[in-house]
């Protein structure tokens, strides 16, 4: 009985696993920067509507937003020319 036992640990441990996908799935990447997208819209909507200025900082939030919105631009245009996505 430990004989097999130790036979099968040493089978197990010398004959490689096979995976049964041969590559994980990716996650969709585009889908996540749209996502993104909507949420901070979303967000400059809330802060807009918020009331108050905040000590200015509602603004500057919005401002940060705008900025992000323009990065996420940039960013998907280069991924479009450098065929990152379809």
């Amino acid at each position: 009985m430990k004989i097999a036992a130790v036979m099968l640990l040493v089978l197990m441990i010398m004959v490689p696993t096979v995976p049964l996908l041969s590559d994980p799935p990716q996650p969709d990447v585009l889908a996540q920067v749209e996502k993104s997208h909507t949420a901070l819209l979303n967000a400059r909507t809330d802060l807009e509507h918020a009331g108050g200025e905040w000590g200015g900082h509602r603004e500057l939030a919005i401002k940060h937003i705008d900025e992000a919105l323009k990065e996420l631009g940039e960013a998907e245009k280069w991924a479009h020319e450098h065929h990152e996505v379809k």
